[in-house]
């Protein structure tokens, strides 16, 4: 197969630079700064982890520091900023459990692709021992996205709705990033050992219907709930 992890890392500083550009516009220039500068390094240690821990494997092609592919990675902050976007069409933004929420659930939806698509370019592959589907993604991939997303949204909202003096919002985000990205570990392990357990209970079936009802039936759950809101706000 064509190396193509290259095309790989300029379309990730593309896709970077597009939401960062896009960001500026309209979200302001602080938000957009602390957004991005954190999630970028909030990725790259917790991608840094997953990788010592063997849970996932990268191309040795990749331009890497540490363990994470420096370049790559950006993909991930602007999947998440796309997420982002989504739920802001959701629901409001000063609702930070709200958007936690459809964070949760969107952020899979946007990652899926990718990550079938990065198994068969073999820009990475998952070792582990955990049940997979889409010839390579672990079942309990979504849940993972999923709790990574809404947990940084959660961080970042509460954190922006305290009052700092000059940079503190920056800097108390620089230290709740790594402190997050330890709760992370833990939380996928979890995700993991839920997802062997269903798998011993109803199979490969039973793992298709929890992501079913997670990733399709509740957002549409969800969105109908919200639609006799959203009409007598309009009106």
């Amino acid at each position: 197969m064509t190396d193509t992890t290259l095309v790989a890392q300029f379309l990730a500083v593309a896709v970077f630079g597009a939401c960062v550009f896009y960001a500026w516009s309209a979200d302001g220039r602080r938000n957009t700064q602390q957004w991005f500068f954190i999630s970028y390094i909030f990725f790259l240690l917790l991608i840094s982890l997953l990788v010592v821990m063997q849970q996932i494997v990268y191309n040795p092609g990749f331009l890497v520091f540490g363990a994470a592919p420096s370049l790559l990675v950006m993909l991930y902050p602007a999947f998440l900023y796309l997420a982002f976007c989504l739920a802001k069409m959701l629901v409001a933004e000063t609702d930070v459990r709200g958007m936690s929420v459809w964070m949760f659930l969107l952020m899979p939806a946007l990652m899926l692709p990718l990550d079938v698509t990065g198994i068969q370019l073999q820009w990475w592959a998952f070792p582990s021992d955990s049940y997979a589907f889409l010839n390579g993604v672990p079942f309990y991939l979504p849940f993972a996205w999923g709790i990574t997303a809404g947990t940084f949204m959660y961080m970042m909202g509460r954190i922006r709705k305290i009052r700092f003096r000059g940079s503190g919002q920056l800097f108390a985000m620089m230290i709740a990033a790594p402190l997050l990205d330890g709760i992370l570990i833990l939380l996928i392990a979890l995700a993991q050992v839920v997802v062997d357990w269903l798998y011993a209970l109803g199979g490969a079936n039973a793992l298709y219907m929890v992501l079913s009802v997670v990733f399709v039936g509740l957002p549409i759950a969800l969105f109908l709930r919200q639609l006799p809101r959203r009409g007598a706000a309009r009106r």
